[in-house]
C-alpha cells in the first residue's frame, strides 16, 4: 500500500509538472491533477503501472485549448442552443439557455480538442459537424469530414461519436439513440474550472469596456470598485484537455459487454454498477447473470457511481479504463476513419 501511494503521489506530481507549463494557479493545477488521477483511478485506467499510465496515455493523449479555442466553443454553442430543447436528454428538467450555453460548449471543447490532438500527433484535419438542424441529425457523426497528407477532404469511413466530461470523469455515457446510429466512440476529458467563464469575459474586455462602464452609469460600481472586481477576477489560463481514449461499437458484445457491480448500504440495499461496457437499462442490467446472483427477488434499485442515482432509459456506458489508447490503437483507428482498413458488422 505504501509502495501504491508513493506512485500515486509522484505521478500526482508528474500531471501537475504539465499544467504547471502553462497555467499560473498553483491551487488550480494541483485540483485538477488530483481529479485527473481520480478519475484515472476510478476508472480503472491504472490497471497499468503508474508511470505506463502517465506516458503512454495521459502525456500522449495530452493537448492545450487556448482562449481562441474557447471562443469557437462558445460561437458554436451559442449557434446550436437556440436550438437544442432546454431539457437534459432522457428527462424533462429545464435547465436555463446559459447552462444549455456553456454545458454545450463545454461538449465543442472536447470536439475541438480532438481535432488538435489529430493534427499535432498525425497530421490528421477533420472538419467537425456544427451546422443547425433537428437533433435527429446530429446524433451519428461530430466529424463530418477528415483530410490526410493527400490534401483531400473525404467523409470518414466511420461515423464518430465524440462525448467530452470533466477531468476527473471515468464515464462515457450516451443516451441509447446516439449509441445505435455511430460506429466509434471518443472520450475526451476537459480541465475546464469554475472561473473560466469569467476569466474569459475578462480577458476580451467585455467586463471593463461593456459591463463595467454601464454599471457605473447605473450607480452600481463605482470606479474603485470596477477595478477592485477587475483585479480579483483571474487571468484566463488555457485549458487541459485529456483524450482518454476510444471504442469501436464493432468489438463489443451487445447488450451488454462487461459489468462490475456490487450491493451496497443497510437500511436502503441497492445495486450499484462501479464499471461496465454496453447498453444499460433496468431491463438489460436486471437481465445479467452476475446481477440476477446479487439481486435473487429483482426489486432492489440500481444506480451507476457516481453518474446516476437510478438507472432509467437506455445509456450506452464504457468506463474510461475500457477504452483504446495509444499511438498504435489510435493510427489503427485513423486508418480504419479513412478507409484503409476492415470494416466490421454493418459499418459504414
Amino acid at each position: 500500500m505504501q509502495k501504491k501511494a508513493l506512485n500515486q503521489e509522484e505521478t500526482a506530481s508528474k500531471i501537475a509538472g504539465i499544467l504547471k507549463e502553462r497555467m499560473k494557479d498553483n491551487n488550480s493545477v494541483w485540483s485538477l491533477a488530483s481529479q485527473a488521477l481520480k478519475g484515472a483511478n476510478e476508472g480503472l485506467e491504472l490497471e497499468v503501472p503508474p508511470a505506463e499510465w502517465f506516458e503512454k496515455r495521459f502525456k500522449y493523449q495530452f493537448v492545450w485549448l487556448e482562449k481562441e479555442d474557447y471562443l469557437k466553443a462558445l460561437i458554436r454553442a451559442l449557434w446550436l442552443a437556440p436550438v437544442f430543447a432546454g431539457t437534459d436528454f432522457g428527462g424533462a428538467r429545464q435547465r436555463d439557455m446559459a447552462q444549455v450555453w456553456t454545458d454545450t460548449a463545454r461538449g465543442f471543447l472536447g470536439e475541438i480538442a480532438l481535432s488538435k490532438f489529430f493534427l499535432e500527433k498525425f497530421g490528421v484535419e477533420v472538419k467537425l459537424e456544427t451546422r443547425r438542424g433537428e437533433l435527429k441529425e446530429f446524433l451519428s457523426t461530430d466529424v463530418s469530414q477528415i483530410r490526410f497528407s493527400d490534401g483531400v477532404w473525404r467523409q470518414p469511413s466511420l461515423r464518430i461519436s465524440v462525448k467530452t466530461t470533466k477531468f476527473g470523469g471515468r464515464w462515457l455515457d450516451l443516451p441509447g439513440a446516439q449509441f445505435q446510429h455511430s460506429d466509434v466512440f471518443i472520450l475526451v476529458k476537459i480541465g475546464i474550472l469554475r472561473q473560466h467563464f469569467l476569466a474569459f469575459l475578462k480577458a476580451i474586455s467585455f467586463l471593463k469596456e461593456k459591463l463595467f462602464p454601464i454599471a457605473e452609469g447605473l450607480g452600481e460600481l463605482s470606479a474603485k470598485d470596477a477595478k477592485r472586481l477587475w483585479d480579483e477576477i483571474p487571468e484566463f489560463d488555457p485549458i487541459p484537455g485529456y483524450i482518454a481514449g476510444f471504442l469501436l461499437k464493432s468489438e463489443i458484445s451487445l447488450p451488454v459487454h462487461m459489468v462490475n457491480a456490487e450491493v451496497r448500504g443497510k437500511k436502503r440495499k441497492r445495486i450499484v454498477i462501479t464499471h461496465g461496457v454496453g447498453l444499460f437499462s433496468p431491463r438489460t442490467v436486471r437481465e445479467l447473470k452476475e446481477i440476477r446472483e446479487l439481486d435473487q427477488n429483482k426489486n432492489l434499485p440500481i444506480e451507476v457511481e457516481p453518474i446516476m442515482d437510478s438507472l432509467s432509459g437506455d445509456h450506452f456506458l464504457a468506463h474510461s479504463g475500457s477504452l483504446k489508447y495509444g499511438e498504435g490503437s489510435w493510427r489503427q483507428l485513423i486508418n480504419r476513419m479513412l478507409g484503409c482498413g476492415e470494416k466490421k458488422n454493418g459499418e459504414q
